[in-house]
C-alpha cells in the first residue's frame, strides 16, 4: 500500500497561504504585524516541506526547518520585546528613529538596549535568508523537500524580508558579517556538491550576500542596485528550478545532466544560459546585477569587500561551468543509463514552457535594454525609503 500523502486539494491553499503571508509583509507597518506575516508562510512551508510522509529525507527536513524555525521565531519576539519595551510602541518607523539616532538624546539606557533588539531581529531575518552563518539548516532541507516546495521556498519569502531588513537598516555590522560569511560558504561550499538541490541551496545563500551587502551600505543606489539583484535572483531561480522539475531526475543528482545536449537540445541550452547567467558571465543579465552591486561598494569605499566578492564570484563560476561542462561534453554512465531506463518519458507541458520562456527572455536580453527593469526598481526603492 503507498504511503499517505497530502490531499492534493491543500497544496495550492498553502502556496496561495505563502504568496499572501509575503505581500502582507512588505505592507506590514508595526511589528506585530511583520511577525505574523512572517509566521503564515513559515507554518505553511512547515508543512509543505514535509508532505511526503514516507519519505525520511522529507520528514527529516521538516523537522530540521521546524525546529530552526522555532528557534528564528524567538529571537525575533526577543528582540521586538526590547525595542516595543524602550519605545513604547509597536511601530517600525519609531523604532527606526531610535535605530538611527542611538537614542543617545531621548532614551539615555537605548545604548544598550537598542543594538541587542537590533540584533535578535536581524539574525532572525538573516535565518529567513539562509544567509551565512545561519544557513545551516538551508542544504538539508532543500534537498529533502520536493523540488516545487523548494521553489517555492528558495524564491517568495525573500523578496518580503528584504524590505524588513531595508526599514531597520544596518544594526551594529551584522549585516556585514553576514556579507562576508555568505559569499565565503556560498562559493566553497558548493564545490563539492553531487546533487543540483543542495548546490542550488549554496548558491543562493552567495547570492544573500551580495543582496545583504547593498543594505549594509546604505544608500539609496545601494538598495536600489539590491532590489535589482534580488529581481534577477527570482527570475532566473524561476527558470533554473522550472527546468530541473520539467527534466524530472530520480535522484536530483547534477550527472544526470549528462548528454542533455543529445536527449533535450533546447532545455539544454536554456539550462546552460541560466547557469551561465547566474554565475555572473557577460553579457548576460546575472553579470549586470553583480555589475551595479560592485560599483555601489566600490563607491563607497569597501574595497576589501569588493575584492572578496570578485574572488567568491570566480570560485562560484567554476561549479556552474561545471554543469555546463556535463551539459554539453559529458557521456552517459552506465549508472546513469540504468536510472533513465527506470524514469518516464516526460513531456514538458505549455505551462512550463512558457514559464521557462517568459523567465529566459530578461535572462538574455534585459541587459541590452534595462530601462523597464532600472525605472521599476526606482519606484520601489522610494516606497522602501
Amino acid at each position: 500500500m503507498a504511503p499517505p500523502t497530502m490531499r492534493e486539494g491543500a497544496i495550492p491553499v498553502l502556496i496561495l497561504m505563502v504568496a499572501l503571508g509575503s505581500i502582507l509583509l512588505v505592507s506590514a507597518s508595526n511589528w506585530l504585524s511583520v511577525y505574523l506575516a512572517i509566521e503564515l508562510p513559515t507554518l505553511s512551508l512547515f508543512i509543505l516541506v514535509a508532505q511526503k510522509r514516507g519519505s525520511g529525507y522529507s520528514v527529516e527536513a521538516g523537522l530540521k526547518y521546524f525546529v530552526l524555525g522555532a528557534l528564528s521565531s524567538g529571537l525575533f519576539l526577543f528582540g521586538c520585546a526590547f525595542l516595543c519595551g524602550l519605545t513604547g510602541g509597536t511601530s517600525i518607523p519609531c523604532i527606526d528613529l531610535v535605530l538611527n539616532q542611538e537614542g543617545a538624546q531621548i532614551f539615555p539606557t537605548s545604548g544598550v538596549i537598542t543594538p541587542i533588539g537590533g540584533i535578535l531581529i536581524t539574525g532572525a531575518l538573516l535565518f529567513k535568508l539562509s544567509a551565512a552563518p545561519f544557513h545551516m539548516w538551508a542544504p538539508d532541507v532543500y534537498d529533502g523537500a520536493p523540488t516545487t516546495t523548494t521553489a517555492l521556498l528558495a524564491i517568495v519569502p525573500k523578496v518580503g524580508i528584504f524590505s524588513i531588513l531595508v526599514s531597520i537598516g544596518p544594526v551594529a555590522n551584522v549585516l556585514l558579517i553576514g556579507v562576508i560569511f555568505s559569499m565565503v560558504v556560498g562559493a566553497l561550499g558548493a564545490l563539492n556538491q553531487t546533487k543540483i538541490k543542495r548546490l542550488l541551496a549554496y548558491s543562493g545563500i552567495a547570492h544573500m550576500g551580495f543582496v545583504l551587502w547593498g543594505i549594509e551600505i546604505g544608500t539609496f543606489e545601494s538598495v536600489q542596485a539590491s532590489l535589482i539583484y534580488i529581481i534577477l535572483y527570482v527570475i532566473m531561480s524561476i527558470c533554473a528550478f522550472t527546468i530541473v522539475l520539467a527534466l524530472g531526475g530520480l535522484k536530483n543528482l547534477i550527472v544526470e545532466f549528462s548528454g542533455l545536449s543529445r536527449r533535450e537540445p533546447t532545455l539544454a541550452i536554456t539550462l546552460a544560459l541560466t547557469f551561465l547567467s547566474i554565475a555572473g558571465i557577460p553579457p548576460l543579465i546575472g553579470f549586470f546585477s553583480k555589475w551595479w552591486i560592485l560599483l555601489s561598494g566600490i563607491t563607497y569605499q569597501y574595497y576589501l569587500v569588493s575584492i572578496l566578492a570578485v574572488v567568491c564570484s570566480v570560485v562560484a563560476g567554476v561549479y556552474y561551468v561545471r554543469i555546463v561542462k556535463i551539459i554539453y561534453f559529458q557521456a552517459d554512465s552506465f549508472f546513469l543509463v540504468g536510472l533513465k531506463t527506470l524514469r518516464e518519458k516526460k513531456r514538458l507541458n505549455f505551462r512550463r514552457s512558457l514559464l521557462i520562456g517568459a523567465s529566459l527572455y530578461p535572462i538574455g536580453f534585459m541587459i541590452i535594454s534595462p530601462n523597464l527593469l532600472l525605472q521599476v526598481a526606482h519606484w520601489a526603492t522610494v516606497g522602501l525609503f
